[in-house]
């Protein structure tokens, strides 16, 4: 079957993004009673149910994801491209999975919006059997497994798929320059991410380098080296990086406020932005993919305001956690 056509497929992906959640009518809620949140979503049509309840937002939040989801692969003239939006939550899903026949644990929180149903994947890891994903992929779960013979490590098996399927994603992404830098920005955020989080914890610098994904644009060495040094010394290796100025954006406000989510927004944001520059073109990939990652943003800002009204929290919680949308 022939795929669309890329001024198809933005024509449709344009009439799509009416439906987006805008900056106001997200601030509203967020200034809003838990019912009138509610009211607001459910005169969006969001989740396609009109008597839903907030306890409800999680159905919600799924069905408008899977819609998406189907209407990007209908539309996407690069499969091969777009289904690494969708082949991050098999990688959730393969954890959770991998970690729970181990553990003999029951029933797991089963992520969405996959390329693959449950049955395949439960399939692949009952019986340690992984041909059928993407090589790449398959070769590092079967190196997992003979790991996982000798010892069981369930930070082994997370840290494992993440660097498995970010070095998948920055191959495929090779030849299409966004798509290379949203994912090389991915790794240099959650590196530093890492290395923030790993010297609070008082982890040593071993310990450190078991952990780290694969290079983005800021070296391991660097990293390594700057270790063990002061906080300033960071600014060093970040100018090797393609989102320098959004990494140091976030640094130093988290310097300010004592906040690492400081620094997890500023990612977000940043990664958003990269597509959101390109929504209105008309013979391109990169207003299929931004749509998408639009919808993640939009259900992220749902769950955080109905979830913080449902437990009573201050709106100053909400407007401190919430990024930047695709408006």
């Amino acid at each position: 079957m022939p795929q669309p056509s890329y001024a198809y497929a933005c024509a449709r992906i344009g009439a799509l993004e009416k439906r987006l959640l805008d900056e106001i009518t997200v601030r509203r809620m967020a200034e809003s009673s838990l019912s009138d949140a509610m009211r607001m979503l459910l005169d969006a049509r969001y989740g396609f149910e009109s008597d839903a309840k907030a306890e409800d937002v999680e159905t919600l939040i799924i069905n408008e994801l899977k819609q998406a989801a189907d209407e990007v692969r209908q539309l996407s003239p690069v499969p091969r491209l777009t289904d690494l939006l969708f082949l991050k939550n098999d990688i959730i899903n393969l954890k959770q999975l991998i970690k729970a026949r181990l553990t003999k644990q029951g029933e797991i929180a089963w992520q969405q919006g996959g390329l693959y149903s449950r049955e395949q994947l439960e399939d692949c890891v009952n019986n340690a059997n992984y041909k059928l994903l993407p090589e790449p992929l398959m070769l590092a779960l079967n190196r997992l497994e003979k790991q996982l013979e000798l010892s069981v490590e369930p930070q082994q098996i997370s840290i494992g798929l993440d660097a498995a399927y970010l070095d998948y994603a920055l191959k495929q992404s090779a030849k299409s320059p966004v798509m290379l830098q949203y994912f090389k920005a991915q790794a240099d955020f959650d590196n530093v991410l890492t290395f923030l989080r790993m010297r609070a914890m008082g982890a040593g610098r071993e310990q450190f380098f078991d952990v780290l994904l694969p290079e983005g644009g800021i070296k391991h060495k660097d990293l390594l080296n700057s270790y063990e040094l002061s906080f300033d010394a960071i600014n060093r290796f970040m100018r090797e990086s393609v989102c320098k100025d959004a990494l140091l954006e976030g640094l130093n406000r988290m310097q300010q406020s004592g906040n690492i989510a400081e620094v997890e927004r500023a990612r977000d944001n940043y990664l958003l932005s990269l597509f959101k520059v390109h929504k209105h073109e008309r013979e391109s990939l990169y207003p299929i993919i931004g749509y998408y990652l639009a919808k993640e943003r939009e259900a992220k800002a749902v769950r955080l305001i109905i979830t913080a009204k449902r437990n009573n929290l201050p709106d100053e919680v909400i407007f401190g956690r919430l990024v930047n949308l695709y408006g």
